[in-house]
């Protein structure tokens, strides 16, 4: 039985906090925190993802687990016990289903995400800063087969231990590029002959009468101030969904979810 633990001082208890807290940490170390069973089990089915596997104390009893934990022995995944009020006090939450495993991360060169796919999709986040609202996009661009997530500086990790929970197991799977320089962006979006779809409030077309067909970045703006003026100049379309009673806008996975269904939508029917 391995012994439990429950020092806030243990090495790997400070590094579940350092890696919760500090996304420089998070990608220096290439490691980020995924709880909840489906998640978890989720990450087992390839190891090699897999750094370490915490259970919680009273979980680690549990008959329906042993499959797991052998699983994870046999494979040379580190386990720890953790008591379970000192793995609520680091990820809240996660004691209820009592496992989280230090996962690690994926991000990949854009250029090598692009290259052989006829029609990319892209996912471009644009200062998004709220991280349920990030994992979300996440699962959404699973959903839509998206080529990638493109993040923008001044967005949220997407490999925010909330951003991460959000996304209900999809960060595993949808790959995550940094935006690149200017000049090598432009060069990607001639090669790869991408369209740059942004969103207006007003004076946009509506997406279902909007040629959304081949490849395509679809720029999904900031919560409070929608796409940058940076983006907005350098679009190829401008769509805007069109809204009924007095609500003006919506949350950006609501629009995100409507614009991917009328991209593929029109994808599927070619």
């Amino acid at each position: 039985m391995t012994d439990v633990i429950a020092s806030r001082k243990n090495p790997l208890v400070r590094r579940i906090r350092k890696l919760d807290s500090d996304a420089g940490f998070r990608r220096q170390e290439g490691q980020f925190l995924l709880w909840g069973a489906k998640s978890v089990e989720e990450a087992m089915a390839d190891p090699s993802r897999v750094g370490h596997l915490v259970i919680g104390e009273k979980v680690s009893r549990q008959s329906s687990l042993r499959s797991l934990v052998r699983s994870a022995r046999q494979l040379g995944v580190p386990i720890a016990i953790l008591s379970d009020p000192l793995l609520e006090e680091l990820v809240p939450g996660s004691s209820d289903q009592g496992l989280l495993a230090l996962a690690h991360s994926r991000v990949l060169p854009l250029a090598a995400l692009l290259r052989g796919d006829r029609a990319p999709l892209l996912l471009v986040a644009d200062r998004i800063r709220d991280p349920g609202n990030l994992g979300t996009l996440v699962r959404l661009a699973e959903a839509a087969k998206a080529t990638a997530l493109v993040t923008v500086p001044g967005t949220v990790d997407p490999y925010n231990t909330r951003a991460a929970r959000a996304s209900a197991g999809s960060i595993l799977r949808v790959p995550v590029a940094d935006l690149p320089a200017p000049e090598a962006w432009g060069t990607l979006r001639s090669e790869h002959r991408l369209r740059v779809v942004v969103t207006l409030a007003h004076g946009g077309t509506s997406p279902h009468r909007t040629n959304l067909k081949g490849p395509l970045a679809l720029v999904l703006g900031n919560e409070g101030e929608g796409v940058s003026p940076e983006w907005m100049d350098s679009a190829d379309l401008r769509v805007q969904i069109e809204l009924g009673g007095s609500v003006e806008s919506l949350n950006v996975a609501c629009a995100a979810a409507i614009l991917l269904y009328e991209i593929h939508r029109q994808r599927a029917a070619l």
